[in-house]
């Protein structure tokens, strides 16, 4: 059993009232307002923590026109290869591939078939890095989310220059190995860029860019004020750092309550008179 808060005598198995034997005190409710303030503290210390995440996390994807500009970016490559983006050649005809021929092809077993093929063949080679460079969109899109932060803009250029790089790189081995096609595609002895492959390389560098200009114009994130009991997240921390005692900060907290709810109850009281005003 533990003790009482209050006197510290020991409990027994027989105290099972919810007052204490020795002095009486509710055990349940004793300094129960404290322990409200203290898991109210704790909560908004939580918030004012995570607050600002969710602020840089915000301002990423939708604080400016160039951060809209940047998502969409990092998206609509995986859209432009819906555009023929290669010209496969062969004794039966010609046929212009995109993502959905990839994903057909995939699913009939070629993707072994271009396994099987790597690393020598630059056909494959170029197929293995177009799909590469078209999956870096969900990675660049997932730390989006992160990218104000701390190594937010190094990471995140990295990634757009990477992927950009890999579209490159898919581009010169299709130009360089298109007529070893045949060595894993049936049907089929050559292939070529098509205009599918220009527009992804063009919306692989735009992102790019767009990411390089964002952070060199500067990030403008709109952090939303946080209280901890009444005070400003600022002010609590300074008066943390300086050492202050716990009942010191806490009766700094209870002016600034009482303050607001003076606020509070003066704009009540205006927006009665207004309303009895227009009556």
């Amino acid at each position: 059993m533990a003790d009482c808060p209050k006197c510290g005598k020991h409990l027994r198995m027989l105290d099972w009232r919810q007052t204490c034997p020795y002095c009486d005190v509710n055990l349940v409710y004793y300094k129960s307002n404290e322990k409200l303030l203290d898991d109210s503290e704790k909560a908004e210390i939580e918030h004012a923590h995570t607050q600002p995440k969710v602020d840089r996390a915000k301002a990423a994807y939708f604080g400016s026109p160039l951060s809209i500009a940047r998502f969409v970016l990092t998206i609509l490559p995986v859209v432009t290869l819906l555009v023929p983006f290669a010209k496969f050649s062969g004794a039966n005809g010609s046929k212009l591939i995109n993502l959905v021929s990839v994903v057909n092809f995939f699913r009939a077993g070629g993707f072994n078939k271009m396994l099987g093929a790597l690393p020598g063949n630059k056909s494959a080679l170029a197929l293995a890095l177009m799909c590469a460079a078209a999956a870096m969109f969900l990675i660049n899109a997932i730390f989006l989310i992160a990218s104000y932060g701390k190594h937010g803009k190094g990471r995140q250029t990295a990634l757009y220059a990477f992927t950009f790089l890999l579209a490159i790189a898919s581009f010169i081995c299709l130009l360089a190995g298109g007529k070893d096609i045949g060595v894993f595609i049936q049907n089929y002895s050559s292939a070529v860029p098509f205009i599918g492959a220009v527009v992804f390389l063009i919306v692989e560098f735009a992102a790019l860019a767009v990411n390089v200009l964002l952070y060199a114009k500067g990030v403008k994130v709109r952090y939303t004020p946080c209280l901890i009991g009444g005070l400003p997240k600022e002010e609590y921390y300074s008066y943390v750092e300086q050492g202050m005692t716990r009942e010191e900060i806490r009766r700094k907290m209870l002016v600034a309550l009482a303050g607001m709810q003076e606020e509070f109850d003066k704009k009540v009281a205006e927006e009665e008179a207004h309303k009895r005003g227009g009556e």
